[in-house]
């Protein structure tokens, strides 16, 4: 409703405008109001496979966090085991129920932009901060984990002109400013972050990165009075994930035969050094200083 009213002030206006609708949910407490709650019977949720991993080559804080029962994670939302599975259906079921309100509220602000008649100049960004482990990996809701459940995300982009199209580029959150200032012909500035997502927008079988950089950092005491790593790091390609922290633990999978990430190869040392390797480019390439200081062009 917010939104919907930022846009007819926005419009009053007759110059351009950027909304960001920012919705809380999906995200525990697992609570979406009245009719959504009832939405998806817990009985019909399918679970993951992965639920059963023992983690046995993965960091000690996982493990740690895997053996603590829902009910006793009590200091904040910070992840956990998912207790059992008829919990763990009923937490999903819930979710889905979140999902399902969102995409209701969504609707609606789409509809009134057809109903202005500015849906056909508008572009539109749908996507996420995080993903929840939904007991992926015996692992519940988020934090200091870098499989897929947290960090694959939806993005769907929708620009005036450009045909539907599904793709397997990579891309990271940090290419939606470029990506929306090139859409909009603004000019970039030297120093910017990311990479214009328009070639793939416009041809949905190119690719643009050989490789996304993921950054993970906790305050240093927590890192001394807890399992939890005071800094992660992930190269994510095409085909393997890699990741490595500050007390040294890694993981290697092959996402082309393991897409859910069950069987850690990093003691395979060809492809580790080669992985390793490309991490530490991919790291100093993202040094702010090595860019200078932002100007236009």
């Amino acid at each position: 409703e917010r939104t919907m009213a930022f846009i007819d002030d926005a419009e009053s206006e007759d110059k351009p405008w950027l909304a960001w609708c920012s919705f809380p949910d999906p995200h525990h407490p697992m609570t979406p109001p009245g009719e959504w709650f009832d939405l998806y019977s817990p009985e019909d949720i399918d679970l993951p496979a992965s639920r059963q991993d023992d983690l046995a080559s993965a960091p000690e804080h996982l493990r740690l966090f895997s053996s603590i029962h829902p009910r006793d994670q009590r200091n904040w939302v910070a992840p956990c085991g998912y207790g059992n599975d008829s919990l763990l259906q009923e937490a999903i079921a819930a979710t889905y129920g979140m999902i399902a309100m969102i995409d209701d509220g969504v609707g609606s602000i789409l509809r009134h932009l057809e109903n202005k008649g500015l849906r056909d100049n508008t572009i539109v960004v749908f996507t996420s901060d995080h993903g929840d482990m939904m007991g992926d990996h015996g692992l519940f809701l988020k934090g200091f984990m870098h499989y897929r459940g947290t960090l694959q995300v939806p993005l769907v982009i929708d620009a005036p002109g450009l045909s539907a199209g599904r793709t397997s580029a990579l891309a990271s959150s940090i290419d939606l400013g470029p990506t929306l200032m090139e859409l909009c012909s603004i000019d970039a500035y030297d120093g910017i972050q990311g990479e214009s997502l328009r070639p793939i927008v416009e041809h949905s079988q190119t690719h643009i990165r050989e490789s996304i950089l993921i950054e993970d950092d906790v305050p240093l005491i927590t890192s001394k009075l807890t399992p939890i790593p005071a800094r992660t790091r992930t190269l994510l390609t095409e085909h393997y994930r890699f990741t490595r922290n500050s007390k040294g633990e890694e993981q290697l999978f092959d996402l082309d035969t393991d897409s859910d990430e069950m069987n850690n190869i990093a003691d395979q040392s060809d492809l580790r050094t080669r992985m390793l390797t490309s991490l530490n480019d991919a790291m100093m390439l993202a040094d702010d200083s090595s860019r200078g200081a932002p100007s236009t062009h």
